[in-house]
């Protein structure tokens, strides 16, 4: 199909331009790679059992919940957060909270992680990240989506992710902010972090990685170590296990097929990573994870 313009060139006197073409070319492009990866839309009815029992505990994931119904709060470094029906909150990943219920609550929450480099999240290492409250929902509004047995149409998913991204852009102002710190720290890896995309598995070596960074064994790990904030092993392990959580959770493959997919040697091997990981074992977190979407 041929580009053709037959506007009349006449309907655009007047027009002026607020951004350039470079500007848009450059922030869309920067906008483009900020990427959001649903993990799950839920619903659920909570008590006693969500308290935490004074304990702080946290996930790599980013929550928003909406609160349909009860009062529930979280303790955040010493500040009480109370969340009430109709309000709309955001979560952060590996952020510990102490979560505090003494009702019956019930609860639409979604869960999803960020990227900018391949499998990199900038939310998770965001210095100042914390609850904040995004601001009110109508309940009349999504009620509905917690019907039983609803399927889903694709556009209401796209309205979803909308909203999310929509959502982040309110409760973090300064999200330009924070990737760029973030990628000032992370792009001097991108190489590392591409190349544990592309091979990810438990047989992945760190000479390898070293090797396409162009480094020593020992200096890239420290320089990791010092930059990231974890080091590379460290980092290749929490990956497997976000992938590991995925496929154990939310598909019906034998977990020797998993173990054969992440590289492990063997079931056993595998089983004993998860396990280490999570506290379960792979078919207990699998039977845990069907129970609560019952």
């Amino acid at each position: 199909m041929k580009l053709i313009d037959t506007t009349d060139k006449r309907s655009e006197v007047g027009v002026r331009a607020l951004v350039s073409h470079s500007e848009l070319e450059r922030d869309v492009r920067f906008a483009g790679k900020f990427r959001i990866h649903m993990r799950g839309l839920f619903s659920a009815t909570v008590g006693a059992e969500w308290d935490s029992h004074g304990k702080r505990e946290s996930d790599f994931l980013h929550h928003i919940e909406m609160p349909l119904s009860g009062v529930r709060s979280i303790v955040h470094q010493g500040e009480v957060f109370e969340i009430h029906p109709g309000d709309l909150w955001f979560f952060p990943g590996n952020t510990p909270v102490e979560r505090r219920c003494s009702c019956v609550c019930d609860v639409l929450f979604i869960k999803f992680c960020c990227e900018w480099l391949p499998g990199v999240d900038p939310l998770l290492d965001w210095e100042k990240r914390g609850p904040r409250k995004i601001g009110t929902f109508s309940l009349e509004e999504w009620q509905p989506w917690v019907q039983v047995d609803r399927q889903f149409r694709m556009v209401e998913l796209l309205h979803l992710r909308g909203s999310i991204l929509n959502w982040l852009a309110q409760v973090i102002p300064e999200l330009d902010e924070v990737i760029s710190k973030h990628l000032a720290t992370h792009m001097q890896f991108s190489k590392a972090f591409t190349l544990i995309e592309n091979r990810l598995g438990a047989d992945l070596r760190l000479a390898a990685i070293a090797e396409e960074q162009g480094m020593s064994v020992d200096s890239f790990s420290a320089a990791f170590t010092r930059n990231i904030g974890i080091g590379p092993k460290e980092y290749i392990s929490r990956r497997i296990y976000e992938k590991a959580l995925i496929m154990v959770g939310h598909s019906d493959k034998k977990m020797k097929e998993i173990a054969e997919t992440l590289r492990f040697n063997d079931e056993f091997y595998f089983s004993r990573f998860f396990k280490k990981m999570n506290g379960l074992s792979p078919s207990a977190y699998r039977v845990e994870v069907r129970k609560n979407l019952r």
